[in-house]
């Protein structure tokens, strides 16, 4: 009997709250997607476009339970900077997001701070899978 050994990184499911911000209608609705786990709290998803398409080979970094993107719309190499540097500050990802966003710890993750928001300007920021064989929050699982 033959057993065969998969090598494929754990996936748990990843509910996402998108908000239209019509003027007249504003309106949040949720949508769960597939997504890849870092730390209690954080994980790693294919981004969602705001009709709710899937953008293949585009990848965001949620906060688990407000369901809101800390980064977004990174390619697969960006996207593992943008995870390490979350997971760097030390910051208890299972808080709820007006605590973690009152955080000072969370300025490097900040959108005209983060050394990704370049992403998708750059001929290297190509559409490929996640996770990369050589990603640094799956390599060594």
């Amino acid at each position: 009997m033959t057993t065969i050994m998969s090598t494929a990184a754990p996936t748990i499911p990843v509910r996402l709250y998108l908000s239209d911000t019509d003027a007249e209608e504003p309106r949040v609705r949720e949508l769960v997607v597939t997504g890849w786990p870092l730390v209690p709290g954080l994980a790693i998803n294919v981004t969602v476009d705001d009709d709710g398409l899937r953008l293949d080979g585009r990848y965001s970094l949620t906060h688990l339970p407000s369901g809101q993107a800390i980064a977004q719309r990174l390619c697969a190499r960006h996207v593992d900077q943008a995870a390490v540097a979350a997971i760097a500050t030390g910051i208890d990802w299972t808080d709820d997001a007006e605590q973690i966003l009152a955080d000072e710890r969370t300025a490097p993750l900040r959108p005209g701070v983060a050394v990704w928001d370049w992403c998708g300007y750059d001929a290297f920021c190509r559409a490929e899978a996640y996770p990369r064989p050589d990603s640094p929050t799956y390599a060594s699982r």
